[in-house]
Parts: structure tokens; C-alpha cells; sequence
């Protein structure tokens, strides 16, 4: 299976923090995300809380109208 480049771009605290990862689809490039996150610990001390976030199925990304493969996904950590 291919794998596509996924770009994730998190904003925090007046940081931005952005990382790549593969993935077949867009729902499983945000566990690879969130799996990043557990591993590199970019965002401070919030690296889990956010990954955990990204992991819950209740938040879905979503896909913007008239766009091409952009999606949007946020979270209250």
C-alpha cells in the first residue's frame, strides 16, 4: 500500500509546531501523528494530552469544502 505525505501543522501556546508523516489516509496519518508525538515530545509538557486528542474518534478531521485533500481538525487540551 502507498504511503502519502501528510503535513500537520499545531499551533499552541503562541508556538507552531509542524511535522510530516506517511500514511496510506488521512485517518491514519493522525495516529502516526500522535505516535510522533509520543515519541519526539515536540509541544512541551503537552506532547500526550495533544496525541491523546488526536487518537479519540470522536474527533474526526474534517474535509474543507472546495479544496483538494486539506482537512482541519481541532481540539480543547
Amino acid at each position: 500500500m502507498a504511503s502519502n505525505l501528510f503535513t500537520f501543522i499545531c499551533e499552541y501556546k503562541g508556538g507552531t509546531y509542524v511535522s510530516q508523516v506517511r500514511a496510506p489516509d488521512h485517518e491514519s496519518a493522525m495516529f502516526e501523528w500522535a505516535a510522533l508525538l509520543r515519541r519526539e515530545q515536540p509541544i512541551e509538557s503537552m506532547s500526550d494530552v495533544i496525541a491523546q486528542a488526536a487518537s479519540d474518534a470522536q474527533n474526526s478531521p474534517v474535509l474543507l469544502t472546495g479544496l483538494s485533500d486539506v482537512w482541519c481538525w481541532s481540539a480543547t487540551v
